[in-house]
């Protein structure tokens, strides 16, 4: 079975958690990754277009987004909440029901997962996590993407993550669970990871 295959399933489909996959399709989608960034393979969505809802700042994050959409020659367009209805108080659900006639998924950077769920509620496009206070999937889809090209599978793996006990912990513990990787995280008590992520 090819890449494709194994990744068909994720086709038109929003990418809020890192629970939102499973070890297969983790596994094919760092494959893809590795193939494209050794250039390997091409993929060409000339028509495509991503919206960027950007509520929290964003260097590495943005960038990554616009360069990605770029080399796949697909467009991304920023869809800023300060110049913007959004800004102005317009309803998530009236947002993403106009923006789902012009985009074709929306990559957004925000605050409670909530507003993802809401998102994903009322649109008929993907949503794509780029970082809440929750999750942060797609960074720790990168890192495992530099782990696997640094030790060449996830074999006796172990994970060391000192820090807050914040997004980035939260998605390193789901995703760890669902590759069978071991994860050690440390941080003081107050910033512990989430409750419902660990259980």
């Amino acid at each position: 079975m090819n890449i494709d295959e194994n990744l068909i399933k994720l086709s038109g489909k929003s990418f809020l958690s890192i629970s939102d996959l499973n070890s297969e399709q983790i596994n094919h989608l760092i494959n893809l990754a590795a193939l494209l960034k050794n250039k390997s393979v091409q993929y060409n969505y000339p028509k495509k277009v991503l919206g960027l809802i950007f509520e929290k700042s964003s260097t590495r994050t943005r960038v990554s987004f616009q360069v990605a959409m770029n080399r796949l020659s697909g467009n991304t367009i920023e869809i800023s909440p300060s110049n913007t209805q959004i800004g102005r108080g317009e309803s998530i659900k009236d947002t993403v029901r106009v923006l789902s006639n012009y985009v074709d998924a929306l990559a957004i950077r925000t605050f409670e997962q909530d507003i993802l769920d809401e998102y994903e509620k009322w649109g008929t496009i993907p949503v794509i996590n780029a970082l809440t206070d929750l999750e942060h999937p797609c960074q720790i889809l990168a890192d495992f993407l530099t782990i696997k090209e640094e030790f060449g599978s996830f074999d006796d793996v172990e994970v060391s993550y000192f820090g807050d006990g914040n997004n980035i912990a939260n998605s390193l513990i789901l995703c760890g669970a669902i590759l069978g990787v071991q994860i050690n995280i440390a941080c003081p008590g107050e910033f512990k990871p989430n409750d419902q992520i660990i259980k």
